[in-house]
């Protein structure tokens, strides 16, 4: 087993085709399948299965190339410590994020960042935490901006912000908009437009219902918060959103929000990276403004 025979795994892998992997290492398709064979009887597995004209990974396939990602982000590290990018001349910091920290917590911090240290390019890949925590895992992220908590042995969490969940309706709503608070037994009887449930937020809206004795009468669900405020304004329903995400439009009164009586709902958003005994120093400055920022 060597580099190169990983390198053209991960490749395959990704391309999900052998020749596209070939051109994509400028070597022969022919050379990729017979250096992947080799690494096959290696071990004694099948690597990948073909279905119709694409190649899948087989579970054998996958633990090999979480294991060959580890080794690649190793090797990137080391180079990263010994380059002059621990000079902050130049480099990159990949951001995983869910949309409303995108939208609302991620822009203060990068312009500062990018002030600092122009010559570091910033990446940004948004999606809920269940797809973006396995690229924090596989290296293919270098951070993740995600709802907490997150409890996995092989990923570090650092909070630096909590925000206030309120009920959004639309000023259209009579019977809400010249109110601030609302009663827990009030919210069976709304119709509610929430976050998707898989979505880590959903997830902590649904314990406070069931912390409360509530049955929520739930319309329609979204991924993202920018879906989800459109469809409250023209009054198709009420949510439980984050205050940041809401209060500007709250400002110019296409939304107005509520207090939720009784138990205070918040959600804890932090920073969420691989577990490793040398971060890029660009990444730790990315962290230590987070911490910095006010919100």
């Amino acid at each position: 087993m060597d580099l190169r025979q990983l390198e053209m795994l991960r490749a395959v892998a990704e391309n999900s085709s052998f020749t596209l992997a070939g051109r994509e290492l400028h070597v022969a398709q022919s050379a990729i399948s017979r250096k992947v064979k080799l690494l096959e009887d290696e071990l004694g597995e099948k690597l990948f299965q073909r279905v119709n004209k694409r190649v899948f990974l087989t579970p054998a396939g996958k633990v090999i190339l979480r294991y060959a990602t580890r080794i690649f982000q190793e090797i990137r590290n080391a180079s990263l410590e010994i380059s002059d990018l621990a000079q902050m001349n130049q480099g990159l910091v990949r951001i995983g994020s869910g949309m409303t920290a995108c939208m609302f917590l991620l822009p203060p911090v990068i312009e500062k960042f990018q002030a600092r240290y122009p010559k570091v390019e910033i990446q940004v890949q948004t999606g809920t935490a269940q797809m973006l925590l396995p690229k924090i895992r596989d290296g293919s992220l270098d951070v993740g901006v995600l709802t907490l908590p997150v409890n996995s042995p092989d990923l570090e969490t650092v909070p630096f912000a909590r925000e206030q969940m309120v009920l959004v309706a639309s000023p259209k709503n009579r019977k809400l908009a010249g109110r601030r608070v609302i009663r827990p037994d009030e919210l069976p009887k709304l119709k509610m437009i929430l976050f998707h449930p898989e979505t880590a937020t959903r997830k902590l809206i649904n314990e406070y219902f069931i912390r409360l004795g509530i049955t929520p009468r739930v319309t329609m669900d979204s991924e993202n918060v920018a879906t989800i405020k459109p469809l409250v304004r023209v009054n198709l329903g009420v949510s439980i959103l984050p205050l940041p995400a809401v209060a500007a439009e709250v400002k110019r009164r296409e939304l107005v929000c509520l207090r939720l009586a009784g138990e205070n709902l918040a959600r804890e958003i932090g920073l969420v990276f691989h577990k490793s005994s040398y971060h890029p120093k660009p990444l730790l400055e990315l962290i230590e403004l987070f911490r910095q920022t006010k919100y």
